[in-house]
C-alpha cells in the first residue's frame, strides 16, 4: 500500500514518510471533550474549555498611577496653581470626592475622587503646611489609570484551548476569577514489555537493563493535563493482548514501549490485532524511531514505540505529544525553527531527529549537535535543549524545525 493511504486512516503496515506519520497522528486524536471546573490555585498547565469574558474592567475604577496630588485641572489657566489641601486617599480606600478649588493627597492604586481629572506627581508639588503649590504649566488627564484600560468589561480576554500559566493565572486572579472551566486530564496509558527489563532499585540478573523508557516517559507526558498510569506486562502475545483490552476501555490513548520490531519476542501488533485493534501506520521513514505504529484499539488511540529510550523519547516528541494537545483540545505551539551548526548528511529518503542544544546568537536560534548518535544513548537527551528535524542532506546553516523539550522557553 502506498504511504498516502495512512493519511485517510485505512490499514497501512508499510513505512510511511515522516510528514505523512504527523498527520495521520494529529488525525486520530479527537477531543475528548471532558469538562471540570478547578481552582486558580491548581490551574495552572490545564486548558480552557470555554473562553473567559472579563466579569469587570480592569482596572477596577480610576486609580492613581502615583503618589501625588489630585487635582481639577479643566479651565484652569495661570501659574503658579495653589489650592488647600483636603483629603487624602490610600489604596483600599473607598472613592471620596474631590472638594472644589481644592487639592487632595492620594497615593498610588488608590480611587481617584470624584471630579478630579489629573495626579500631579508629588515631585512637582511644594508643600508648605497644608497648601499646595504647583509651579508646572501641566495639562489634565496626567498619571491616571483608565477603569477598562486595561480590559474592558465583556472582554474574552483568553481563548478556548489556551494553556494556563503564570500570566494567564495572574490575569483571571486580577479579573476575580476563581474558579475556571479546564478540559479534564486525558488519560493515558503506557504498558512497558520486555524480559530483558529490570525495575530501577532491583538487582540485574546477567542479561538484564534497567528500564529507562518506562519512568522517562511517563516523566516527560505527565503534565496537569494529562494523568498516566503505568503497567507492567510479560512478554506473549495473549497476555500482552488482555492488558490492552482492559486499559483501553478506560484511557484515552493506549502506548506500549517495545515489542514493535520482527522478532519472536515482539508481540504488540499481534495482540493489538488480536483484539480488533487497527494500525493505521505500520512504521514511520525516520531515524531513529522507525519501528513505530500508531492506530485505534476500541475509542482509544494506540502508539506502539520501539523500545529504546532515544527513539521512545524522539517518537512521543514528534507524534505523541501533539496527539495529547488534540485529545484536550489545546491550541497547537507555534512552529519553532533554528539554524543549524553544522552539515548534517542524513540519507534520503529518511527523517532524521537530532539531539541539538540550543544557543542565541543575535536574532537567531543556532543548533549545535548534543552528542553522538545511537538510538541507545541517553547522555545526548541529558544534554540536549531541541530535537532538530532533517529531512535531506543539510549544509551548515540551513534552517530546519525544531521540537523543543520544554515549550515555555524555546
Amino acid at each position: 500500500m502506498n504511504a498516502l493511504a495512512g493519511e485517510s486512516c485505512t490499514l497501512c503496515t508499510g513505512t510511511v514518510p515522516f510528514d505523512v506519520a504527523r498527520r495521520v497522528a494529529s488525525g486520530l486524536a479527537l477531543p475528548h471533550g471532558r469538562v471540570e471546573e478547578v481552582s486558580l490555585t491548581v490551574a495552572r498547565g490545564r486548558v480552557l474549555a470555554q473562553p473567559i469574558v472579563a466579569p469587570g474592567p480592569l482596572p477596577p475604577f480610576d486609580q492613581a498611577a502615583m503618589d501625588g496630588y489630585a487635582v481639577r485641572l479643566a479651565g484652569r489657566t495661570g501659574i503658579p496653581l495653589i489650592l488647600p489641601v483636603v483629603g487624602r486617599t490610600d489604596a483600599g480606600d473607598p472613592p471620596s470626592r474631590l472638594v472644589p478649588g481644592t487639592a487632595h493627597r492620594i497615593m498610588t492604586g488608590a480611587a481617584l475622587p470624584q471630579g478630579a481629572d489629573s495626579v500631579v506627581m508629588q515631585e512637582h508639588v511644594a508643600l508648605k503646611g497644608d497648601t499646595a503649590r504647583i509651579d508646572a504649566d501641566l495639562p489634565a488627564n496626567q498619571h491616571i489609570r483608565q477603569a477598562g484600560e486595561d480590559v474592558p468589561r465583556g472582554a474574552i480576554v483568553l481563548a478556548r484551548g489556551q494553556r494556563l500559566d503564570w500570566p494567564e493565572i495572574g490575569l483571571l486572579a486580577g479579573l476575580g476569577v476563581a474558579m475556571v472551566p479546564v478540559v479534564a486530564p486525558a488519560k493515558i496509558a503506557i504498558v512497558r514489555t520486555g524480559a530483558e527489563l529490570c525495575e530501577a532499585g532491583a538487582g540485574l540478573t546477567d542479561g538484564q537493563i534497567y528500564d529507562a523508557a518506562g519512568p522517562m516517559l511517563a516523566a516527560l507526558l505527565s503534565a496537569g493535563s494529562v494523568t498516566v498510569d503505568s503497567y507492567r506486562v510479560d512478554d506473549g502475545t495473549a497476555v500482552l493482548a488482555a492488558a490492552l483490552n482492559d486499559v483501553a476501555a478506560s484511557h484515552d490513548l493506549v502506548i506500549t514501549t517495545g515489542g514493535m520490531a520482527s522478532g519472536l519476542r515482539d508481540h504488540v501488533r499481534d495482540a493489538v490485532a488480536a483484539i480488533g485493534g487497527r494500525l493505521m501506520v505500520g512504521g514511520v521513514a525516520m531515524k531513529p524511531g522507525k519501528p513505530l505504529a500508531f492506530g485505534r484499539i476500541g475509542s482509544a488511540c494506540f502508539v506502539g514505540l520501539p523500545g529504546n529510550p532515544q527513539a521512545s523519547a524522539f517518537a512521543t516528541l514528534a507524534f505523541v505529544r501533539p496527539m495529547i494537545d488534540a485529545l484536550i483540545g489545546a491550541a497547537p505551539p507555534a512552529l519553532r525553527f533554528a539554524m543549524l551548526a553544522h552539515s548534517w548528511n542524513c540519507a534520503r529518503g529518511r527523517t532524521e531527529l537530532l539531539p541539538v542544544t540550543l544557543g542565541v546568537e543575535g536574532r537567531l536560534l543556532i543548533a549545535h549537535a548534543s552528542g553522538p548518535g545511537g538510538s541507545h544513548r541517553m547522555m545526548p537527551m541529558v544534554n540536549a535543549d531541541a530535537l532538530a528535524i532533517v529531512s535531506e542532506p543539510a549544509e551548515a546553516g540551513a534552517i530546519v524545525e525544531i521540537l523543543p523539550f520544554d515549550r515555555q522557553r524555546w
